[in-house]
């Protein structure tokens, strides 16, 4: 067997070695996080705020509506053709008005969600990158996971992390 120099095994060791080395990796559940996070909750809180006063209008306006059908069928029988037929239009008009905020309101709640949820995917990227590279992990997953065991997890981690 001395005529088998080292050299020979060294094309092998390059093979065998990456197949050797211990595979770190890590599971994060995105759905936990995008929901627990600080900056999640601080970032819903400002949105009920900001949308706040509109949606309280559109309750206003929804219960007006409410009580001038309600006045309608309660003194319909003795109002003239034309005060009710005035009345109907009048609350037509007010619900194609309601109906039109309202939507428009879920537009803009919509666009806002997705403003937030981009940076708010921006910043828990960003901490899971630097929270993977200071712990050694070589891969973590995210989603389309069918299977992770609660040592892999490390969700957790991160959600503390975020409230640094």
């Amino acid at each position: 067997m001395k005529f088998i120099t080292p050299l020979l095994f060294a094309p092998l060791a390059l093979f065998i070695s990456p197949l050797q080395a211990e595979l770190k990796a890590a599971y994060i559940n995105s759905a936990i996080i995008l929901q627990q996070a600080p900056q999640a909750v601080k970032a819903v809180d400002e949105m009920k705020k900001e949308f706040q006063d509109r949606e309280t209008k559109l309750r206003e306006d929804a219960a007006s509506i409410q009580s001038k059908e309600s006045n309608l069928q309660k003194d319909g029988a003795i109002m003239s053709a034309e005060q009710k037929k005035k009345i109907e239009n009048e609350i037509l008009e007010s619900k194609r008005k309601l109906r039109f905020d309202a939507q428009s309101l879920k537009e803009d709640v919509d666009l806002r969600r997705k403003q937030e949820i981009e940076k708010l995917r921006q910043s828990i990227t960003s901490v899971i990158q630097e929270y993977s590279k200071k712990n050694g992990y070589d891969l973590v997953f995210t989603e389309g996971v069918a299977f992770a065991a609660e040592k892999v997890d490390i969700t957790d981690e991160i959600l503390k992390e975020l409230g640094k």
